[in-house]
């Protein structure tokens, strides 16, 4: 029958296409426990987890793909795929049959084959390979490999017309390790069995086996056989901490250790032995991931990050990453911590610094999460937006604002699971305070215990902490603790939510000069002070750049922190490409917020707020002349300092005439810092100056040393500009 198949590859070229390149080829004291308030010191746990994991592998591939350098993938959980065409033929009588074999995934075995299905028919198939379900009776044939270590070839239907087989498949085509399938589809002359087109096919599978120590009676605390070099005893798992666990052991294939790790070879996963990662760890979080009723589906391939990968299994367990003397770890944040220790201020080794600016900066009030679903073919779903209305009042400062941010959660594959994994993270994003504490090596805490600061008046007395990380600052013998505060009240909020539902995305008409506001991150707000010939100007300062290409300008405002809010003072707008926008006319020390939006023609978006922030102080201080009229015009004597009448030449073009003078009752051997002012006369001042370097509007004339009396100067430090950078000591040869 000459062209049947050349229908069916008009519907799917890309199969044959494709196919063709396959075949060719010191001890603080109570009351001292300081406290440095700092903008961010590197603590980002609650921050950070509003970041989802990167990764290649979105979703499942519903589609057969014929690609020889495609890369390996592997099935944790209930999954469903296509598969990629590994080979492929038309044969038979007038080329009336076409066969491909497609892998599923590596590192088996599998547990099962849960379904199989062709467009919208699910198929069962008999010993023969040949189809029991209508409407391909008779027309097609499928042979199926959980991936044994080792296995056989997949076996070819018997009984086609004229005997026909696959060309080139025999028993030496095994698949070990290797999960897939192999169908045969038979098309007739009126193309009636496939309608022209090839069926798109799907294949549920319950993935790999996995090593779970709370099976294994040789782990403390552990209850069964299960053992990690034997992949027998292996346990099929839909917990996704276990999962994290086998990734991080690697995916091995062998015929030796038959996928136990460190045998054979490895093919997939980051490829620890057991002794590089702690375990107790995982069996903690995957306890509670199992009593919290979640579970875990993943397709990952060798095209991920290994450690994105681990990501994300543990993000799916409310968990996140984490490394403890080396070891690959975890800390879960899914259920209440009991503090097991506390700290004093004989405890620290140093000031506590805390952060008093991120949680307001990057912290949201409401997710959208999307979970991988098997109700819509295992893609990446959206379900209802996760909020809490107190959160929206807050941050509106009493009037209600959405604050929101699309999350993934990859390998999570139920709804409700997803809407409580969004609460908690938006909770731990609002945690109230963060910081790092030096501690001394005896305290010996971990990442994931939790601890109070127990000191009377305390400002972080009676909170409870989590310890996010630990650093070893031998030089100091301490211990550097990163820290954040943990609030139990927020696992009742997300363990109440509901499943939800799934999100449909309706067009509807848009204004078609909209344009969307700055997101997090995008610009900052600074309070910084101006210095000009002497006189200190307070400022708000924003930085930050457009990224939207919609908008045509940046409008920048700002207003005094009160309550209830003032009214926003316009700082003007720029264009897209502005980078850097200054305001001054502030009122020094006072609490500041700014806020930015973008333009569209007559458009504005959302504002983007930021700070507060305090302004700084206006002051005046000494003012250099430029240049004088006598280079040296001060010399010295033990206890007193004379100036000869001279000309300073101003920054501003102005012409000061200085008249000479002498300043008494000195002491000797010591630097100062000699300044005028018209009202007051000479005055001298120990070095550094500061006062009169910061006040008073004086003209700063320069450093001069007193002797001992025996005609020896002390030597100066490096002073500052007024003498060409110089300064002026007589022992220098100056005078």
């Amino acid at each position: 029958m000459p062209g049947v198949w050349e229908a069916v590859a008009a519907a799917g070229s890309y199969i044959y296409s494709s196919f063709a390149a396959v075949a060719a080829g010191s001890t603080l004291t109570v009351g001292q426990m300081a406290v440095v308030s700092i903008a961010a010191v590197g603590v980002g746990a609650g921050v950070g987890a509003l970041m989802a994991p990167e990764l290649e592998s979105k979703g499942a591939n519903l589609e057969w793909t014929a690609n020889p350098d495609a890369p390996m993938h592997f099935a944790f959980g209930r999954v469903g795929v296509a598969g990629n065409i590994v080979d492929h033929a038309v044969f038979g009588p007038n080329d009336m049959y076409a066969g491909f074999v497609c892998e599923l995934g590596s590192a088996g075995p599998i547990k099962s084959f849960f379904n199989f299905r062709a467009d919208d028919h699910f198929l069962a198939f008999g010993s023969n390979g040949e189809c029991l379900g209508e409407p391909y009776v008779g027309d097609m044939w499928v042979f199926k490999t959980r991936g044994l270590q080792p296995d056989v070839a997949l076996p070819l239907p018997t009984g086609l017309t004229s005997d026909a087989a696959f060309p080139g498949w025999d028993s030496t085509r095994k698949m070990s390790g290797t999960y897939g399938y192999q169908i045969t589809m038979a098309e007739n002359s009126k193309y009636s069995a496939y309608g022209r087109k090839v069926p798109q096919i799907l294949n549920v599978i319950e993935g790999l086996y996995c090593y779970d120590p709370r099976q294994d009676d040789t782990y403390p605390g552990g209850e069964g056989d299960c053992r990690l070099d034997d992949p027998d005893t292996w346990v099929w798992s839909r917990n996704p901490i276990i999962h994290g666990l086998k990734w991080s052991l690697g995916l091995w294939e062998g015929p030796v250790g038959k996928g136990a790790p460190q045998v054979d070879y490895q093919v997939g996963g980051i490829g620890s032995t057991i002794d590089g990662i702690m375990v107790s760890t995982f069996v903690e979080a995957a306890n509670i991931s199992d009593a919290n009723g979640w579970t875990g589906a993943a397709w990952p391939s060798t095209d991920d990050n290994k450690v994105e990968v681990l990501r994300a299994f543990l993000k799916a367990g409310g968990a996140s990453y984490a490394e403890i003397g080396g070891k690959i770890a975890c800390i879960h944040r899914a259920a209440p911590r009991a503090p097991v220790f506390t700290v004093t201020g004989r405890d620290t080794a140093g000031p506590i610094e805390l952060d008093t600016t991120s949680s307001k900066l990057n912290r949201i009030n409401t997710i959208r999460p999307r979970f991988w679903s098997e109700n819509n073919d295992w893609q990446l779903t959206a379900v209802t937006e996760v909020t809490k209305s107190e959160w929206r009042l807050e941050d509106g400062q009493g009037v209600p604002a959405t604050r929101t941010r699309g999350m993934d959660y990859d390998y999570c594959d139920e709804p409700k699971q997803c809407r409580e994994l969004a609460a908690l993270d938006i909770a731990n994003s609002r945690e109230p305070k963060r910081g790092k504490v030096p501690l001394r090596p005896y305290m010996n805490p971990e990442p994931g215990d939790c601890f109070y600061f127990d000191e009377e008046d305390f400002e972080l007395a009676d909170l409870k902490c989590i310890v996010l990380n630990i650093e070893d600052d031998t030089d100091n013998d301490t211990i550097v603790v990163s820290w954040e505060t943990e609030t139990d009240d927020k696992y009742e909020f997300a363990f109440s939510q509901d499943a939800g539902s799934p999100v449909t995305i309706t067009p509807t008409p848009t204004n078609p000069r909209f344009v969307y506001g700055p997101v997090i991150g995008e610009w900052a707000l600074a309070a910084e002070t101006f210095v000009n010939d002497g006189v200190s100007v307070p400022a708000l300062v924003f930085t930050g750049s457009c990224n939207s290409a919609l908008a045509e300008g940046v409008i920048f405002e700002f207003r005094p922190l009160t309550d209830p809010p003032a009214p926003w003072a316009s700082a003007g707008m720029d264009g897209t490409l502005v980078e850097r926008k200054e305001v001054t006319g502030i009122t020094s020390g006072t609490l500041y917020e700014g806020a930015v939006s973008y333009r569209r023609a007559n458009n504005v978006s959302e504002r983007l707020i930021l700070g507060p922030v305090t302004a700084g102080e206006i002051s005046t201080g000494a003012r250099s002349p430029i240049s004088r009229s006598v280079l040296y015009p001060m010399t010295s004597a033990e206890t007193s300092i004379t100036i000869e009448t001279f000309s300073a030449y101003m920054n501003d073009g102005s012409i000061i005439a200085i008249p000479g003078g002498v300043i008494s009752s000195l002491v000797g051997s010591t630097i100062y810092g000699v300044f005028w002012r018209e009202d007051a006369g000479f005055e001298a001042e120990v070095y550094p100056a500061l006062t009169h370097m910061t006040t008073g509007r004086w003209i700063f004339i320069g450093w001069q040393a007193t002797s001992n009396g025996g005609g020896d100067y002390p030597t100066p430090a490096t002073p500052p500009g007024g003498w060409g950078g110089s300064g002026s000591a007589p022992q220098l040869g100056e005078a």
